[in-house]
């Protein structure tokens, strides 16, 4: 597992106190709520802990993420369909 360095710059505020169980685990559901269902853990010298919710991108999908202009004309795209500035294709013209 690759081993990063994190320098924490954000302000915290304390949103909770929880009690971990016989096994060994806590509860966070509602501070997650259906946004995120995977996290890194940080550990600082003190033994603080630090969760930042993470989003993981298929290898067969990171290409997209890679060639600006390609992530360019799909954010267009999606702004455009969102907006519903879109036509019709006609496929018997291609």
């Amino acid at each position: 597992m690759r081993q990063e360095i994190v320098h924490i710059t954000d302000n915290f505020r304390e949103i909770a106190t929880k009690t971990i169980d016989g096994r060994e685990r806590i509860v966070l559901g509602k501070y997650l709520a259906g946004h995120y269902k995977r996290v890194r853990i940080y550990q600082n010298r003190s033994g603080e802990i630090l969760l930042r919710p993470i989003v993981e991108i298929p290898a067969s999908e990171i290409w997209l993420y890679q060639n600006k202009g390609a992530l360019s004309s799909v954010r267009k795209g999606l702004k455009q369909a969102k907006e519903k500035k879109t036509s019709k294709l006609d496929l018997k013209k291609l």
